[in-house]
């Protein structure tokens, strides 16, 4: 019997009360999807990006604060000082490179959506005002599927979709990274990616919304992880 995929789920700490409020919706969504979750965080980060991939099948990158914006050569002009956390971003950033070089299977939720596309030579917009929801509680919105992506695929849908969203800050369509494409967008204005995907990788999915928060949305959401997982396990050490 193979063994189960392997699934690095980024993360700022392992420390408990930090699992419970930010990651545990992660590592049940992939142990639910027959991922074998596997805790990445800058502490636990001694090995060089591939060597720490090595080991996986796949690459979560999770949800939390914003990306110094440094990293797209722009200066703080809407990210929050107080919501950037650096370790984040030098553990991130090159794992996500690394990542996308090996064609590991990727799944970026919020934030990591944020890394991926400036890993891969993209910028962002640093605020959106009225996007942000309110603490603990999600604002919801329809995105637009795109017909023909691998996003519509994973879904087995296209067209207007229920997500929960809880980001402030946003890919546009101008600051899509080289390589990727839009595989949802809002409806109404401002016209924002809320999905995107490679269009070299085998499998490189990226959402701005929350499936992990399985409760909050329909099952089409929990797709997101199956398929990644399933693609994770084509890949099996």
């Amino acid at each position: 019997m193979n063994p189960k995929p392997r699934i690095g789920i980024t993360t700022l700490s392992t420390a408990r009360d930090y699992f419970d409020r930010l990651v545990r919706n992660y590592w049940w969504a992939v142990t639910w999807a027959g991922g074998e979750p596997v805790m990445l965080t800058p502490e636990s980060a001694t090995l060089p990006p591939g060597q720490q991939l090595a080991a996986l099948d796949g690459l979560l990158l999770s949800g939390g604060g914003d990306v110094h914006p440094r990293y797209y050569n722009q200066p703080i002009d809407g990210s929050d000082p107080d919501d950037i956390q650096i370790e984040r971003d030098e553990l991130e950033l090159p794992l996500a490179r690394a990542a996308l070089a090996a064609d590991l299977p990727i799944l970026a939720v919020c934030r990591g959506m944020q890394v991926l596309n400036i890993a891969a030579g993209g910028s962002l917009l640093q605020h959106v005002d009225g996007h942000r929801s309110p603490r603990d509680s999600a604002n919801y919105h329809d995105v637009d599927i795109c017909s023909g992506t691998l996003m519509a695929r994973v879904l087995d849908h296209a067209g207007p979709l229920a997500t929960n969203t809880y980001h402030h800050q946003a890919v546009t369509l101008d600051a899509l990274a080289p390589g990727f494409r839009p595989a949802g967008l809002t409806i109404d204005s401002p016209i924002l990616v809320e999905a995107m995907e490679s269009e070299t990788a085998s499998w490189a999915l990226a959402v701005q919304w929350h499936p992990e928060r399985f409760y909050e949305l329909d099952p089409r959401h929990r797709r997101l992880f199956s398929q990644f997982v399933a693609a994770a396990a084509g890949g099996v050490r």
